[in-house]
C-alpha cells in the first residue's frame, strides 16, 4: 500500500496512507523521522518540516515526497480546550461564512511555517494532500480553505489540492462556509466517521455548525458506507443537542462514543477494509 499522488477521486489506498500518517502524528518521538513518514505513506520522503503552535494545540508536519507533498495535523485529547464557550464562537472567514474561533486561532499559530514549507517544496509536479484526526481533521479542512480561498485573491493563485482525508473530524464552520468548500474541493474531500464517534457531531447544529465533504461512514460491522443516507440516518438518531454538548464539555459522554473516536480504531478498521478489498487474510 502507498499513497497514489495521481488519484484525486476516492481511493482506499490513499485513505489508508492518510490514516497511517494521522496515527503517526501522535508519535511522542520529536521530531518524527523521515523513515517513519516514508513508511506511513509508502513514498520516499526528501524533506520533513515539523510545526507546533505557541500556546495552541496545533501540531504536525509537512512532508515532501516522491510525487506528493502532505500536510499532516496531529489531533488532541483535550476536547474541552476547543469546546469552551469562547472557543466555539463563529467568526467571519473572508467572504466564505464563519468558522470556529479556536480552530482558526490554532491554524494561524502555525500557518507561516506551513506556508513556508509549501513554498520551499513547490515545483516538481507534486500533488498536495492534507490529513488529520479529530482537531487535526478540523485544521486540515481549514488549511484547505486557506489555500483555496487566499486572503489576497487578486494577488495569490489558489493552490490546487489533490486530496483531503479526515478522521473523526468535528464541525468547523457554518453552512455558508461548508457550501463553498463543497463547491470548490468537495469532490476531493473525504470525511471518515466511525460508528458512534461523538466528535463529528460537535459543535452541534443548534449552534450554527455544519459539515462539508463526502462522508465515509464506518458502520458497526466495520464496513465503509459511502452513501450519505447512512450518515444522515444515524446522525438524526444520535445527534448531539445542547444537553449532550454540555455533557461532553463536562467530560461525561457515553463511553462508546469516546472509544469510537480513537485514531487507532479508525486505522484498524480502514486497514481491515483494505485487507478485505485486496483478499488479505
Amino acid at each position: 500500500m502507498s499513497l497514489n499522488p495521481k488519484i484525486s477521486t476516492y481511493s482506499l489506498d490513499n485513505a489508508l496512507a492518510c490514516a497511517n500518517a494521522s496515527q503517526l502524528a501522535y508519535d511522542p518521538a520529536i521530531p518524527i523521522t523521515t523513515a517513519k513518514v516514508s513508511a506511513a505513506f509508502g513514498l520516499n520522503v526528501s524533506d520533513l518540516v515539523p510545526f507546533k503552535g505557541a500556546g495552541t494545540d496545533a501540531e504536525g508536519f509537512v512532508a515532501t515526497m516522491d510525487g506528493a507533498i502532505a500536510i499532516v495535523f496531529r489531533g488532541t485529547d483535550s476536547l474541552d480546550n476547543w469546546l469552551d464557550d469562547g472557543e466555539v464562537l463563529l467568526v467571519p472567514f473572508r467572504d466564505k461564512g464563519s468558522v470556529h474561533l479556536g480552530f482558526k486561532s490554532s491554524l494561524d499559530s502555525v500557518w507561516s511555517v506551513i506556508a513556508g514549507a509549501l513554498d520551499k517544496s513547490k515545483g516538481g509536479g507534486r500533488t498536495l494532500w492534507i490529513t488529520g484526526h479529530s482537531l487535526g481533521g478540523a485544521l486540515a479542512l481549514l488549511a484547505a480553505a486557506y489555500l483555496r480561498f487566499p486572503l489576497d485573491a487578486a494577488a495569490t493563485i489558489p493552490k490546487p489540492i489533490a486530496g483531503l482525508y479526515t478522521f473523526g473530524q468535528p464541525r468547523v464552520g457554518n453552512s455558508l462556509f461548508g457550501k463553498p468548500c463543497d463547491a470548490d474541493f468537495g469532490d476531493r474531500y473525504f470525511r471518515f466517521v466511525n460508528s458512534v464517534d461523538i466528535v463529528p457531531r460537535v459543535p452541534p447544529r443548534l449552534l450554527g455548525y455544519w459539515h462539508a465533504g463526502n462522508v465515509e461512514y464506518i458502520d458497526a460491522n466495520g464496513d465503509i458506507q459511502a452513501d450519505v443516507a447512512w450518515w444522515h440516518g444515524f446522525l438524526d438518531a444520535v445527534e448531539v443537542g445542547i444537553e449532550g454538548f454540555e455533557a461532553l464539555r463536562a467530560g461525561h459522554p457515553r463511553i462508546d462514543a469516546i472509544q469510537d473516536h480513537s485514531m487507532t480504531l479508525y486505522l484498524a478498521k480502514i486497514q481491515a477494509a483494505w485487507n478485505k478489498a485486496h483478499g488479505v487474510a
